[in-house]
């Protein structure tokens, strides 16, 4: 079965394709004589984000807004790259059903009938070294030859040129995923395709000059012309973003919000990062004790998968001077051979668990048999993805394409110098395993081990993290600590003379799954080919008066141009669910044959599933219910790294800690005088209550728990200006059968009488459920609002 695709990527692919449409239509679209300029789009994403996903969605989505089928060239710098891209595209792949009807190859399967063959769009995967060479007719690349028993007397590159299906020149989109590597020399050769659209994808990118100047330049001219036209429908664009993007930037750019990535537990919650001066052996001991804490924390977990480790490194040198490799090995100190004993000789390690993927060097007969060397690049990279290694020591060359979700833990050797950035290593630890946070802190953090030379080169490099994760918009959590040759956190479990009882809350679907195939049995059939299952391909224009936004709309002017690409009406219904909610998608049965059919996008047909969609998410949140499961698993509490410094308190489940903000810090000193149990719920892994309704969140992580009386007080503490209506959506009392279980209390600074109304200075407000409504507690002090979100 396929990989589901997230909200938040349906919407990224919705709004690249809608944008393509808007500007591929537009009657002042513009040209170079009588060829039309082509479609940019630059899709920025933080690692881990799916952006591969997302560009197959919006390719699918592209298709219906062309009059013929298109053919797209998909390319990536790396071979293990490319030839993962093609295994998830083909039959079986988790991604095939994205773009479904779309015939996918390589280059080797190119033939003149495909690119003549307007029957079915094609999909072609390469890597940028297949065409990037300047002297095309001298170069060894089969993509440039003249093939007379295949392609007569034009290359395959100038049969892409033209691409003609026998009546027309058929769309052609390029596709460049990891677009950081994007070259000069590339964008001059990508322009002899002359492309109709150029998706391009990464986390961070310069673009070329010329291409800057061939393509960007020239979408900006036509956006800048007609800044007045139907900017709605294209993505939400404010006059200038909070980052002080222009309009156009936006326009180009389609951003991924690096919190919808969390949120849907694609990437880790935080980072840890440990920084010493101590000698590399006492960092990599402290990686190991965390690897193996990490390991008991998995089996704690009930969970069954290895976690991994990478060190990072110089490889043939040691400081400035170049390691001797015709040494015995016992006496080699270049670093990834150190770290390689010191895993195996102290700290125990198989060494048929570790990997040197490094071109290191070696005579004739000094490396061991156990030393698992991979030190050929690409040549060696699937052989080495085979090996499923634990512990991977390289340097700063680990092919692109490794990103494994297993792998937790990473040490850097930033001292003598070194030029390893930090921020450059991240992607390699940020996947999360299973695409699932767990319950305990560690099992969502990626951690970090520095060595470095003193303690200004670890704050600079945290610094640099900070800033890029600033820049992606991420809400990855940071912790920090620095403690010279010793260790400045420790590993802490529950007290065990504090035994509490706390279960996870579910959702009951039975009702809303009822509802929702009633909604299903009542979808009208359609019959491919019959006029409410096509759709005339329509360019539009609207004018929106950025000077009067609130004056009524002018009607479209509309010209038909052809009929719209059909898809099956299953795949319409499920992109417009699932751009609502995931779950609602879950809980739906669209296995129904009535969906197998062919419709054009546009169609009433597609308009019919548009509605569906949204009547089928409502039901969903509508009939659906929260239960507390008293009779299921008990939650488990695992271990906590906490600061040394960190503060003690008499009744925590947990003897200390760490950092709070002022007023959690004020809050918790009265919970902890009440004498009952509590514990500072942490939301890189702790308990979480799912949220029935369409918002940002998809999960409720409360800032407190408390248990009192048999009952379980789930408690947030949220600034005045932090109050909105979007607690209303996490206030709530859940029960198991007829008896409550569980509380949710807000605390606010001040005294408040509305949600979002002007707070009064001095006390403060607890937020409570009554008969269903948010309900205002005013009380004078904090030991009083601790007391009274107590009460049952």
């Amino acid at each position: 079965m396929g990989l589901s695709l997230k909200k938040f990527q349906t919407i990224a692919a919705n709004t690249i394709a809608n944008r393509y449409s808007f500007y591929a239509h537009h009657p002042e679209r513009p040209h170079k004589g009588p060829k039309p300029q082509p479609f940019f789009q630059l899709l920025s994403a933080i690692t881990g984000a799916g952006k591969t996903a997302i560009l197959a969605e919006a390719i699918s989505q592209m298709r219906g807004s062309v009059d013929s089928e298109p053919i797209v060239f998909w390319m990536s710098k790396a071979k293990s790259v490319v030839a993962q891209t093609f295994s998830n595209f083909t039959e079986g792949g988790k991604y095939a059903h994205i773009i479904e009807g779309y015939k996918v190859i390589t280059i080797p399967q190119l033939t003149p009938h495909l690119i003549s063959d307007g029957s079915s769009p094609l999909l072609i995967v390469a890597t940028t070294g297949l065409f990037n060479q300047e002297g095309q007719e001298e170069g060894g690349l089969n993509i440039y030859k003249k093939d007379q028993d295949k392609f007569g007397e034009k290359s395959a590159w100038e049969r892409l040129i033209e691409r003609s299906d026998g009546s027309k020149r058929r769309p052609l989109f390029v596709v460049y995923d990891e677009g950081h590597n994007f070259s000069e020399q590339q964008a001059k050769l990508l322009k002899q395709l002359e492309p109709d659209a150029y998706l391009v994808a990464s986390a961070t990118l310069k673009l070329p000059e010329s291409f800057e100047r061939d393509v960007v330049r020239k979408v900006q001219g036509w956006f800048d012309e007609c800044s007045d036209a139907s900017l709605p429908q294209l993505g939400a664009l404010d006059a200038i973003d909070s980052s002080g993007r222009t309009q156009f930037a936006m326009f180009a750019s389609t951003s991924v919000a690096s919190k919808e990535v969390v949120e849907e537990e694609l990437i880790k919650k935080a980072i840890q990062f440990d920084g010493t001066i101590a000698p590399m052996e006492q960092s990599v001991d402290a990686l190991i004790d965390r690897f193996r804490s990490i390991e008991a924390e998995i089996k704690n977990q009930g969970l069954f998968f290895k976690p991994k480790a990478i060190y990072v490194s110089k490889t043939n040198m040691v400081g400035n001077d170049a390691d001797d490799h015709t040494r015995n090995f016992e006496k080699r100190q270049a670093a990834p051979i150190r770290i390689w004993r010191h895993l195996v000789d102290h700290c125990k390690i198989d060494p048929a668990t570790i990997a040197v993927y490094a071109n290191l060097k070696f005579s004739d007969d000094n490396k061991p048999d156990a030393f698992n060397l991979f030190s050929k690049g690409e040549n060696d990279f699937e052989a080495f993805s085979e090996g499923n290694y634990q512990h991977i020591i390289f340097n700063q060359a680990l092919q692109e394409g490794w990103d494994d979700p297993a792998c937790y833990l990473a040490y850097i050797d930033k001292s003598m110098g070194s030029t390893t950035q930090v921020e450059q290593i991240i992607g390699r630890v940020l996947r999360q395993f299973n695409v699932k946070h767990y319950d305990n802190a560690n099992l969502n953090s990626a951690h970090f081990f520095l060595r470095v030379d003193d303690e200004n080169v670890f704050t600079t490099a945290i610094k640099d993290v900070k800033r890029r994760l600033a820049e992606q918009g991420s809400p990855i959590e940071i912790v920090e600590n620095f403690g010279g040759s010793k260790a400045a956190s420790i590993e802490i479990n529950p007290r065990d003379d504090q035994v509490v009882e706390l279960h996870k809350v579910m959702v009951l679907s039975d009702q809303a799954e009822e509802a929702i195939e009633e909604i299903i049995q009542s979808f009208p059939h359609f019959d491919e080919g019959s006029l409410n299952a096509i759709a005339e391909a329509k360019s539009g224009q609207l004018k929106v008066h950025l000077d009067d936004l609130t004056a009524e709309l002018e009607d479209a002017l509309w010209t038909v141009k052809g009929h719209t690409n059909p898809v099956r009406l299953r795949w319409l219904l499920s992109t417009a669910i699932r751009a609502r909610s995931a779950q609602a998608l879950a809980a739906t049965n669209t296995q129904d044959p009535r969906f197998d059919v062919l419709v054009q996008m546009r169609s009433i047909a597609n308009i019919e599933a548009e509605k569906r969609a949204k009547d089928i998410v409502a039901a969903y949140f509508q009939h659906s219910e929260l239960v507390y499961e008293s009779h299921g698993a008990n939650f488990k509490f695992g271990s906590m790294r906490v600061p040394v410094s960190a503060q003690a308190y008499k009744n925590g489940l947990y003897e200390r800690y760490g950092k709070m903000n002022n007023f959690e810090e004020g809050f918790v000193d009265e919970l902890d005088a009440t004498g009952h149990v509590w514990h500072r719920n942490p939301s890189a892994g702790g308990f979480h209550i799912p949220l029935l309704s369409e918002g940002e969140t998809g999960a409720f992580y409360p800032d407190f728990i408390v248990w009192k009386g048999g009952l379980v007080y789930c408690l947030d503490t949220k600034g005045k200006h932090l109050l909105t209506d979007a607690i209303a959506r996490k206030l709530f009392d859940i029960s198991d059968g007829e008896k409550t279980k569980l509380h949710v209390r807000f605390i606010s600074e001040g005294h408040q009488s509305v949600i979002g109304g002007k707070a009064v200075a001095g006390g403060y407000t607890v937020w409570k459920l009554k008969q269903g409504t948010p309900t205002p507690i005013p009380v004078k002090t904090m030991a009083q609002a601790a007391k009274e979100c107590l009460k049952p």
